[in-house]
């Protein structure tokens, strides 16, 4: 109901739509596969006129580049809450910017925050599992994210709540600046940044430490090496730690540089050559001589 308001504008006190939406909502919600699709379908097979114009705004943002990972039809079930890692990769969102009022969104910009809307809510139950199981949240590029007013009240209730209910919220982005307002920035335990040589974004990065903008700090963070950054932990504590890979593999699936997909295949290539030559013929019989 709220994604289906907020596209289509449509306000409680609008005392001729509002009814008539809920109703067809709460008709489709006890359907054996409710979607929002079946909403469209339900008031486009209704005689009345104001139904079938609720119909025809709903559907025009049914045709949209990436609508369909909204209006579903009901069987699709990709995403569920009791698997062990869900990644939801969503291109070409057109996320309004954060000053520009909602009613001079576009078709795109109001299906990028229906989305938005979306991912909160699956984000928010994946939050209430078992609260016995430690849950994280990650959002890479969190700038497009907390670049909309939704995007930023999206975050605050995933900190508030994951804090109670045994989860955390990883934000991945480019600058510190990205994460809004020092009210948001002071609910934030554990601070990770990796090397800079830009000046102005070193000094945001060591005010969000809560560190000296000296030549020394703004030194330390252009010097990092690969695998190192300026880490603070909860306690206030902070200094350069270098991350060790234990799993390649992981590493490898989580690598999102341009060439790194070929350079897997190709690397995998390589070590399947290696295990071949690894066996040779002795007597007649293929012995293993070094694979572990």
């Amino acid at each position: 109901m709220t994604i289906l308001t907020f596209i289509t504008g449509i306000k409680p006190d609008n005392s001729e739509k509002f009814p008539r939406l809920a109703s067809a909502v709460e008709f489709v919600a006890g359907m054996e596969e409710p979607c929002l699709t079946a909403v469209s379908q339900y008031l486009e097979d209704s005689e009345d006129k104001v139904d079938q114009q609720l119909a025809a705004h709903i559907q025009a943002f049914e045709n949209l580049s990436f609508a369909h990972l909204i209006f579903g039809d009901g069987t699709n079930r990709d995403i569920e809450l009791d698997t062990a890692v869900n990644i939801i990769q969503i291109q070409h969102l057109d996320m309004p910017d954060i000053q520009k009022d909602p009613k001079d969104y576009t078709l795109q910009e109001n299906l990028s925050v229906s989305m938005l809307m979306s991912l909160s809510s699956f984000a928010r139950k994946f939050f209430q599992k078992d609260p016995t199981k430690f849950k994280i949240v990650l959002l890479d590029e969190a700038w497009a994210i907390m670049g909309t007013s939704q995007g930023r009240e999206l975050a605050r209730k995933l900190v508030r709540e994951g804090r109670a209910l045994n989860s955390a919220v990883y934000f991945a982005t480019q600058s510190a600046s990205d994460l809004g307002d020092e009210t948001f920035k002071n609910n934030i335990g554990m601070k990770f940044s990796f090397r800079n040589t830009d000046s102005k974004e070193i000094s945001s990065i060591l005010d969000f430490f809560g560190l000296p903008d000296n030549e020394e700090n703004h030194a330390i963070v252009t010097n990092l090496e690969t695998g190192q950054c300026l880490f603070q932990d909860i306690q206030g504590r902070t200094g350069v730690v270098t991350m060790d890979v234990v799993f390649k593999d992981l590493y490898d699936a989580f690598d999102t540089r341009p060439n790194a997909r070929k350079n897997y295949r190709k690397s995998n290539d390589d070590e399947k050559q290696e295990v071949n030559a690894t066996f040779v013929e002795e007597g007649g019989e293929k012995i293993n001589v070094g694979v572990s």
